[in-house]
């Protein structure tokens, strides 16, 4: 999964693992079981998090995140299994999500960007 650079924006699908898998190995037949039981568990050098998911085809789909990536969605109170810190983000920083817990300022300043999306939109439909 590593030589195909399989990550959350970019996941291997199960088919073109199981191809791959089947290069070094004749016998597939425990592969499948092992793909279940290993989602979400530290794989290899302990830095990297086996990961899959069904996609919105219903296709299920593989990738290795960042082992302790769990930890900072937790730290961060965020409960989407799939969230990626955005670049320079680190913990302590807001998270700037409409509907999220925060201060009142974080809700005016989407109120704000809302209100402008709505009129660009408007404007693009003229």
């Amino acid at each position: 999964m590593r030589e195909k650079g399989a990550v959350l924006g970019n996941p291997i699908l199960r088919p073109e693992l199981r191809a791959e898998a089947r290069k070094h190995i004749g016998d597939t037949g425990l592969l499948d079981h092992l793909l279940k039981h290993m989602a979400g568990k530290v794989v290899y050098d302990g830095k990297e998090r086996f990961r899959r998911r069904h996609n919105p085809d219903g296709a299920m789909e593989y990738w290795l995140e960042a082992a302790d990536l769990i930890e900072a969605r937790e730290r961060a109170g965020i409960v989407d299994p799939y969230w990626v810190p955005p670049p320079g983000w680190k913990p302590g920083d807001g998270l700037f999500i409409c509907g999220a817990a925060g201060s009142a300022a974080d809700g005016s300043a989407c109120a704000r960007e809302v209100k402008d999306l709505k009129e660009e939109v408007a404007s693009l439909k003229r």
